[in-house]
């Protein structure tokens, strides 16, 4: 039984040692044979019946099983999504403006300490990201023959700017968190409580 000599190419069988190849072989063919024994001999003592086949490839133990693939199969084929509807210029435009009025716009003096702090968390988590992305870069800096008294003064002064940034942001943040819990108070006493100097 030829196991895989034959498919050697000829460049291989000049430099490997013929002899060396042919033990292989027979050493290949008789652990085979073993495990091959092994199994037959194991199934006629234990009776033992492999009902799974030796695969990478399972098949479903429910016969209805490719069934319900196929049916949905069919189902996402069959499924026509609906016509977008029409957008026309116009009505964007009076959208935008009618936001942009006074009664119907977003930012107020009540609502703006709170979209205030939202910015400010939201800027926390991208300057956190940030300082994790400088560190890998120098990091990855470090592994490398380069100047590093020139990046290491970069790296510094980068480093400098995000702290700062970020020790700011986390102070208005906590600035505004204390008058969230204020505006959530009575209109009245909400409106005169709003100090105009934390949102600086």
């Amino acid at each position: 039984m030829q196991v895989w000599t034959h498919e050697i190419d000829a460049h291989l069988a000049q430099t490997e040692d013929r002899a060396q190849l042919e033990k292989l072989e027979q050493q290949i063919f008789h652990e085979y044979n073993e495990i091959k024994a092994e199994i037959e001999d194991n199934e006629l003592r234990y009776n033992l019946t492999f009902t799974r086949p030796f695969s990478s490839y399972l098949i479903p133990k429910d016969p209805g099983h490719l069934g319900r693939e196929r049916r949905l199969y069919f189902e996402r084929l069959a499924h026509v999504r609906t016509v977008p509807d029409v957008l026309v210029l116009c009505d964007e435009f009076r959208n935008e403006l009618d936001t942009c009025t006074p009664m119907n716009s977003d930012f107020t003096p009540e609502s703006l300490p709170l979209l205030l702090q939202a910015f400010y968390l939201k800027r926390l988590s991208s300057l956190t990201y940030a300082k994790t992305l400088h560190s890998v870069r120098w990091k990855r800096f470090c592994r490398q023959q380069i100047q590093f008294i020139q990046v290491e003064q970069q790296f510094n002064e980068r480093s400098a700017r995000i702290l700062a940034e970020f020790n700011d942001a986390l102070q208005r943040s906590q600035r505004l968190s204390t008058m969230r819990e204020t505006l959530l108070g009575p209109p009245v006493t909400s409106s005169k409580n709003i100090n105009q100097v934390k949102l600086i």
